[in-house]
C-alpha cells in the first residue's frame, strides 16, 4: 500500500486549517450510486488534475471489477471478481469489510448436494469447451467458403458444425435451467465483463449489490447482510451491467427481465420481460408517477411494470444485444446514443412531456435525431451547458448542440489501444475520459477540444467518483485515491 499525504504550507496555519476543513467534508460528500444518478457530473470544487504526484494513497486488490466505488459517509464501496462486497477507509484505502456473495455460501446445502453440483458444473464446462470448438470450426469453414463458394465438401461440413452447434446449445440451457442445480450454476460471463460489474447502489440506510450469478443482497455499512435472493440468470452469455436503484420506493434489478423488488426484504413485485441490454434505465417523472427510459428506446410505468413505449432507439436487427450505456436525463429531456461498428450510429433527444396524459397516449417526444460514427458506445452520454459529448469504443470523441443535434466537434483520441468503456463524467471545470488500457484524458468542457493532461493510472474499465478535491478509481489492480490539494 502506498499512502501519500497532500502536500501542505507548513507556514501558512490559516491555509493549513481550510485545507482540513476541506478534506474532511469532502470525505461526507456521498455519491451513493453510479455517475450521480446517471448524469455523471459531480459538484466538485477543484477535481485533480495530476494522478501520480497527488495520490492520496493506493490500495492493492486481489481481483479486477468493472464496477465504479460509490462513497457513503467515509466509506468506498465497491465490487470485485466473482461476487465480493468490499469496503474500505476512504481516508486510508484500509479495507474494513469483505463479503461474498457466491450461492453455495448463501444457502446451507449438504456434502452430497455439493457434489452433485460439482459433477454437473464439470459437465457444463466439458459443453461449454465443446461449444468453443464448433464455434470455432464454423467460423474456419465460414471463411473457406467466402473464398469457395461452390465447395460442396466445406458447405456440407458447415451444415454438420451448425447442427452440432445447435444440439450443444440445447443441452447447455437444459443443463443450466435443471430444476435442481439452477440456481447454483455459474451462468456463462465474458472475461472483459465478468460478474461484478453491477454498480452498487445506496438509499441512505442500505447497500443494494447485484452479482451476474442472479443474485440480489442488502448489506448494512458495518457489513451484515440484511436479506439475500437468487432471481435469474443474465440472458446473455457476456453476463449483465445493469445498476441497481431504488425508483419510486422500489429496487428495479435486471438480469434477463426488469425485476422490482421490495427494498426492506427482497420480494418481487412486479417482472417485465425485456431483450438484451448492458445499461441502467433511466427514471424520470411525470405529474408525480415514476417511469424508466431503457437504453433500448423503452419506457416503462415504476408502479407496474408496464410497457408503455418502445422502439424509441434503433435497434441493428442482427445485433440486437449491442446495446451498452445508460440514457442521460438533464431538466426534461433524455440523450441517449447506441451504434454497431460499420452499421450505424445515432443520438437522440427525447423530450418528457409535462401532462401524463400526453406521455400515456403519445409517448416521449422527439427533439433531434442525429447520425454519428457507426460504431459501438460503450460509454454513456455526458451532457452540459448546452453540449452533448459521446466517445465511440476508438476513442472517437464527439460534441453535439443539445438545441439542435448538430455536430460541434470530433476530436479522436491518438495513442489509445484500448476500448473506452468508462463513461465521461464531469467534476467541477474538467471532463474526464477513460480508456481501459489505462489512459485517463482530462479535457476542458466547451465548444473546442482542449486537452489538459493525460495519464496512464493501470488498466480499468470502471468510472471515475469524485468529492470535492478528491477523485477514487477502481483501476483492475488497486483502488486510488487522488487529491488536487
Amino acid at each position: 500500500m502506498r499512502l501519500l499525504q497532500p502536500a501542505l504550507n507548513r507556514c501558512a496555519t490559516a491555509l493549513l486549517i481550510a485545507t482540513a476543513i476541506t478534506v474532511s467534508q469532502s470525505l461526507f460528500a456521498n455519491v451513493p450510486s453510479w455517475r450521480t444518478h446517471h448524469n455523471g457530473i459531480y459538484d466538485a470544487t477543484h477535481s485533480p488534475v495530476d494522478w501520480e504526484e497527488k495520490m492520496r494513497f493506493e490500495i492493492p486488490l486481489e481481483s479486477k471489477s468493472n464496477g465504479s466505488p460509490i462513497l457513503v459517509n467515509d466509506r468506498i464501496i465497491f465490487t470485485a471478481e466473482p461476487a465480493y462486497l468490499i469496503c474500505a477507509d476512504s481516508k486510508s484505502g484500509d479495507i474494513l469489510w469483505k463479503r461474498s456473495n457466491d450461492l453455495l455460501e448463501l444457502n446451507n446445502i449438504s456434502d452430497e448436494k455439493r457434489d452433485a453440483l460439482k459433477a454437473h458444473n464439470a459437465r457444463i464446462a466439458e459443453v461449454g469447451r465443446e461449444y468453443q470448438r464448433l464455434r470455432n470450426d464454423i467460423r474456419r469453414l465460414e471463411r473457406t467458403l467466402n473464398n469457395q463458394p461452390d465447395n460442396k465438401t466445406t458447405q456440407e461440413s458447415l451444415r454438420v458444425k451448425r447442427e452440432a452447434l445447435s444440439a450443444n446449445e440445447t443441452e447447455t440451457e437444459a443443463l443450466r435451467s435443471h430444476p435442481e442445480f439452477e440456481k447454483f450454476v455459474t451462468p456463462p460471463a465474458h472475461n472483459t465483463n465478468g460478474y461484478s460489474s453491477y454498480t452498487p447502489y445506496f438509499d441512505g440506510t442500505h447497500i443494494y449489490a447485484v452479482f451476474g450469478l442472479g443474485v440480489v443482497v442488502a448489506y448494512d455499512l458495518e457489513g451484515n447482510r440484511i436479506w439475500s435472493k437468487f432471481l435469474e440468470h443474465p440472458d446473455h452469455r457476456w453476463g449483465g451491467a445493469t445498476m441497481p436503484q431504488i425508483v419510486d420506493g422500489k429496487l428495479i434489478v435486471r438480469f434477463s427481465n426488469y425485476i422490482a423488488l421490495d427494498p426492506s426484504d427482497g420480494d418481487v413485485l412486479w417482472k417485465t420481460p425485456s431483450e438484451i441490454v448492458f445499461g441502467t434505465p433511466t427514471p424520470f417523472r411525470v405529474e408525480d408517477e415514476a417511469f424508466l427510459f431503457t437504453p433500448r428506446g423503452e419506457v416503462i410505468r415504476v408502479n407496474d411494470g408496464k410497457m408503455l413505449h418502445e422502439g424509441l432507439v434503433y435497434v441493428h436487427p442482427t445485433r440486437g444485444w449491442s446495446i451498452f450505456n445508460t440514457p442521460t436525463l438533464v431538466d426534461d429531456t433524455l440523450y441517449a446514443v447506441s451504434g454497431v461498428e460499420n452499421q450505424n450510429g445515432d443520438a437522440y433527444a427525447y423530450r418528457v412531456p409535462k401532462s401524463l396524459d400526453t406521455l400515456l397516449e403519445q409517448g416521449l417526444s422527439l427533439v433531434w435525431h442525429t447520425q454519428v460514427d457507426k460504431d459501438r458506445y460503450y460509454a454513456s452520454p455526458l451532457v452540459h451547458d448546452g453540449i452533448m459529448y459521446i466517445v465511440s469504443r476508438e476513442s472517437h470523441i464527439t460534441a453535439l448542440d443539445t438545441n439542435t443535434g448538430k455536430t460541434i466537434y470530433t476530436h479522436e483520441v491518438k495513442g489509445a489501444k484500448g476500448t473506452a468503456y468508462p463513461s465521461m463524467v464531469l467534476a467541477g471545470d474538467k471532463i474526464y475520459l477513460g480508456i481501459d488500457d489505462g489512459n485517463i484524458v482530462i479535457f476542458k468542457p466547451g465548444r473546442n477540444y482542449q486537452q489538459i493532461a493525460r495519464h496512464n493510472v493501470g488498466p480499468y474499465r470502471s468510472t471515475p467518483i469524485f468529492s470535492d478535491t478528491i477523485a477514487y478509481l477502481r483501476t483492475y489492480e488497486s483502488l486510488q485515491a487522488v487529491d488536487s490539494l
